[in-house]
């Protein structure tokens, strides 16, 4: 048992010196330090992007005018033209008609009544003044004289003035029938052309109710909407080009009115532009496009978009290398950025400033820290 234990301790005790002597032999792993990626390297630019907006816009009417009759009353005369096939017929949409011209009247024999009537109150009315006027004359002259008591006198008094107060309220009446009668023509306020008739003969036409509506054509307002800095852009007299949907032709135009303020809804300012339209080629609901031209937006760093990658670190976000210089190594940091609009190859960020180096060709080789090298 003796021999066997000693066996067994040599064997252990030589084992363990020749693992020892194996470890004492095995030299350290070293690990290659990684080389510096070859990059190509471009300056931060600071770039005024200066755009071409086209908007679609519509096509409005110079002026345009619902226009009624002041006062109830049959319609007796529909105003007549004639027409494309040589025949006579009532007026209607897409007419054109010159500055009073009468377009329709009513039943006139209704409002003759009612002056006369005006007329005979009137009358009345001045003979009653007229007594009344007498008889405070006499009053004045008696009460002076003390043959009239006071309540006698303030009596007559107070019939001279509700005469008087009379004879003003008829003669009012009777210069508004007057100008009911006079309204019973329903004339054009401007030449222009007939948008729309809702009336025809034997009507009862009433205050208020659009009979007829016009609109001149002889300039048209092209209007549209612009954001906040477009609308910095813009100045009253400013000159524009209009274009409509398959006319090759230019029309020219002034901006006239610029909205002092944004629409609620939809953020935008509205802005008129004034055409002339002598021939009346542009009419109303028509589609116009123009271009807002030079539209310069405030200047802002710009980098290539192939040096721009998805951030690894945060999942729908980007980041460019930014390169810096140290004892003669180069050294790119990813560094996490936001971006904007883009123009051609190049792309509006914020996160750089003008001038850094940024890497443009090998970024996606890359990891934040890495030295490269910068290709000439």
């Amino acid at each position: 048992m003796k021999n066997k234990s000693s066996i067994g301790l040599r064997k252990a005790a030589a084992l363990l010196a020749l693992m020892a002597t194996a470890s004492g032999c095995q030299q350290p792993t070293q690990v290659a330090a990684k080389s510096p990626t070859p990059v190509r390297l471009t300056d931060v630019a600071l770039h005024s992007s200066s755009e071409s907006l086209r908007y679609s816009a519509s096509v409005l009417p110079f002026a345009q005018a619902a226009l009624s009759f002041k006062s109830s009353g049959y319609v007796t005369e529909i105003k007549h033209v004639i027409g494309a096939d040589g025949r006579g017929r009532e007026i209607g949409p897409g007419d054109y008609v010159g500055r009073g011209a009468v377009l329709a009247q009513i039943r006139h024999q209704d409002l003759k009544n009612q002056l006369d009537q005006a007329a005979a109150a009137v009358t009345q009315a001045e003979a009653e003044y007229t007594q009344a006027s007498q008889d405070y004359e006499r009053a004045k002259i008696l009460y002076s004289a003390h043959s009239m008591t006071k309540p006698e006198f303030d009596q007559s008094q107070s019939r001279f003035d509700s005469s008087r107060g009379a004879l003003d309220q008829a003669k009012a009446s009777e210069r508004q029938a007057q100008l009911a009668l006079a309204d019973a023509d329903l004339s054009a306020p401007f030449s222009g052309f007939i948008l729309a008739r809702n009336i025809e003969l034997g009507n009862l036409a009433s205050p208020g109710m659009v009979a007829f509506t016009i609109a001149d054509i002889s300039a048209v307002k092209v209007s549209f909407g612009v954001p906040e800095y477009a609308v910095k852009q813009l100045h009253l007299g400013q000159d524009f080009t209009i274009r409509m949907q398959d006319d090759p032709k230019e029309y020219r135009g002034k901006v006239t009115s610029i909205a002092a303020s944004a629409d609620e809804k939809n953020r935008v300012f509205a802005v008129e532009v004034t055409v002339p339209n002598p021939k009346s080629q542009l009419r109303p609901g028509m589609i116009a496009s123009l271009a807002l031209s030079g539209m310069e937006k405030a200047p802002a760093p710009s980098v290539p978009v192939a040096a721009v990658i998805a951030d690894p670190s945060s999942p729908g976000r980007y980041g460019l290398f930014v390169a810096s210089e140290a004892n003669g190594k180069w050294t790119a940091h990813l560094r996490a950025v936001t971006l904007g609009e883009t123009e051609g190859n190049d792309v509006a960020v914020e996160g750089v400033k003008p001038g850094e180096k940024i890497v443009v060709v090998g970024a996606a080789e890359l990891k934040d820290g890495d030295l490269v090298q910068v290709l000439r």
